[in-house]
């Protein structure tokens, strides 16, 4: 089921103590409950060494840092997508 949201990018907010707990635990919740949507990419040996070994250096599993790394790249990409539109 496709439901369309529209997002405002609130930018980066630092959280401490008790309200940063509480927030962990609300999103781990929340990612609990979304639905996983599986997508497959053919790399050749090489490209995919290349994630694993920056997924080793900042210490998580080379499947969250390439879910990582999208999901950051494509909200810049579509704040500088926003930012050129307005040019116009």
């Amino acid at each position: 089921m496709n439901k369309n949201r529209n997002y405002e990018i609130l930018g980066e907010f630092e959280f401490e103590g008790e309200q940063a707990d509480k927030i962990k635990k609300m999103i781990d919740t929340a990612e609990d409950d979304i639905e996983e949507a599986r997508i497959f990419f053919r790399w050749n040996k090489k490209q995919l060494n290349l994630v694993k070994e920056a997924a080793e250096l900042i210490g998580i599993p080379y499947q969250t840092y390439i879910k990582t790394v999208l999901f950051k790249q494509s909200l810049d990409d579509i704040k500088k997508a926003k930012e050129v539109l307005a040019m116009i």
